[in-house]
């Protein structure tokens, strides 16, 4: 069940609640604790944050460590991430919005919206099939579109004219950064507005989340950790999101910057069945769709099983899941969603367990120890039920 009536105060970050309040065991806290401060003095990232909220009160506020490399800015709560995929949601939230409002349909497809975008073998794509993984262009033009990720006329004329790698809705293939300029141009021409200003007016400044934005200001800019690699395969992530134009450019699928505590009120308004502090900003029904398990099976990018639904990622076993791919942690469920970013961040929600964590740091790390952070902070989340 998604909707609990009970919370209509916001987040009070100010006043930590005790583990009596929140049902959660005091050893398995300061577990949790220890294991988060342990991963910095291990060196796999300068700083991070952690958020971990039941019944809607903060059980674990933490940060810790450096926003730089260097050691000359220690981390507080207020400080922003670049949260790379952990973006991809608040798109998709700005789909659903639109949707609710009756301004689109997800099975349309996208050139009813985008006529440019019906072409070379992209006609039958759906805007339920972008938010699925499944429109057809994973991966195509990626590194030859990187110059122009700043110009979003350009980039967006360039992903419409990119011939389709199969045929949609015939196979599931993570857009890592095309899902964002796909849905982000479908929000710009069904609501008028730049995806990054109608996420903006219509979820995070009313929502209070004042150290969020799709497109870093100067003020975020001035207060943001750095990005950092841990490992060879991170190093050209790293150096791309460290270009002064990609870091400031609008990427729907990858350019959130956050804090644990604005990223854990996002998924708490949604497990509180779209309302927060009183307010509603999506349906009980909509949320419930959009986090439904509407695809499991082999992701052609991922390249294994996975569970997705519309902009998230599903928790629990899946069959034939590769090993230690359960990073929302071995006692999620599918009802358990959220989503990873590139190596460094992760959010994700439980609505039966009314938990919602977030998880925030600044070193990219391959893949096997990525998961092992993510796995290993939330398997110890879950023990403290």
């Amino acid at each position: 069940m998604l909707h609990n009536p009970t919370l209509t105060q916001p987040v009070d970050y100010a006043s930590p609640a005790s583990p009596a309040e929140t049902g959660l065991s005091p050893d398995g806290l300061q577990n949790v604790q220890r294991l988060f401060e342990q991963m910095i003095a291990d060196g796999l990232h300068p700083g991070a944050q952690l958020v971990v909220l039941r019944h809607g009160r903060p059980a674990l506020n933490l940060a810790c460590g450096t926003a730089n490399e260097r050691g000359r800015r220690p981390v507080t709560p207020a400080t922003p991430y670049l949260v790379f995929s952990c973006t991809k949601p608040f798109t998709a939230a700005c789909i659903h919005l639109l949707a609710e409002r009756g301004q689109l349909d997800y099975d349309a497809p996208i050139a009813a919206y985008w006529p440019a975008f019906g072409c070379k073998g992209k006609e039958s794509a759906t805007v339920r099939h972008a938010l699925l993984h499944q429109a057809g262009i994973p991966m195509r033009g990626m590194a030859a579109q990187l110059p122009l990720w700043p110009f979003w006329p350009l980039i967006t004329r360039s992903v419409a004219n990119l011939p389709a790698e199969f045929a949609p809705g015939t196979q599931t293939a993570y857009h890592t950064v095309n899902f964002g300029w796909i849905l982000g141009e479908v929000v710009r021409r069904v609501s008028g507005q730049p995806v990054h200003t109608f996420l903006e007016q219509n979820f995070l400044a009313p929502l209070g989340l004042r150290h969020t934005s799709m497109k870093l200001t100067p003020a975020l800019r001035r207060a943001a950790a750095g990005v950092y690699w841990g490992h060879a395969e991170q190093r050209a992530a790293a150096r791309v999101f460290n270009i002064p134009a990609i870091r400031g450019a609008v990427i729907p699928a990858a350019s959130l910057h956050s804090t644990a505590c604005d990223l854990a009120v996002f998924y708490q308004m949604l497990i509180n069945g779209g309302q927060y502090a009183g307010r509603p900003y999506l349906s009980p029904q909509t949320i419930q769709a959009a986090t439904s398990l509407h695809y499991e099976g082999y992701d052609a990018t991922i390249r294994h099983t996975l569970r997705w639904a519309m902009g998230f990622s599903l928790g629990g076993a899946s069959p034939n899941a590769e090993s230690g791919a359960q990073t929302f942690g071995e006692r999620s469920t599918v009802r358990t969603f959220g989503h990873p970013g590139q190596g460094t961040c992760i959010t994700w929600a439980d609505p039966e367990a009314s938990l919602v964590v977030a998880f925030t740091c600044n070193r990219l790390q391959e893949s096997k120890t990525t998961r092992q952070r993510w796995k290993s902070l939330a398997d110890a989340i879950w023990n403290c039920l």
